[in-house]
């Protein structure tokens, strides 16, 4: 099975705070799994690597998944679920279902065509 993993991390200039979080969904662009992170005080290298690593560590997790890298101009709900984990108490939400403030902006996007890395697990 296909997965794409759209990842998005965000320092915020106001308070220093750092969250992560990323979107994973089937070749047809439907929803498996969101997640987010609040990462606390940290520098945007260790917001990417934590987001990369959490979504990684979540498909693993899920069985064998073939990942296809997909470039950031289509990571809206991404950068949503990065913007809730900055108001959440919690290190780590898996979410399993869509949430409503991202419902309508799943139904929009479209699953992108360009593929620049393929990565077996």
């Amino acid at each position: 099975m296909c997965v794409y993993l759209n990842i998005d991390g965000v320092v915020y200039s106001s308070s220093s705070f750092s969250t992560a979080s990323g979107v994973i969904r089937d070749g047809k662009g439907t929803w498996i799994f969101g997640y987010n992170r609040f990462l606390g005080k940290c520098s945007f290298m260790v917001v990417e690597l934590w987001v990369i690593l959490d979504g990684l560590l979540i498909l693993l997790k899920q069985g064998k998944w073939s990942l296809r890298y997909v470039p950031s101009e289509t990571n809206q709900i991404a950068d949503i679920l990065a913007k809730l984990a900055l108001s959440s108490d919690k290190a780590l939400l898996v979410f399993e279902k869509p949430l409503l403030e991202i419902k309508e902006i799943l139904k929009e996007e479209s699953t992108p065509d360009n593929s620049f890395m393929n990565i077996s697990m």
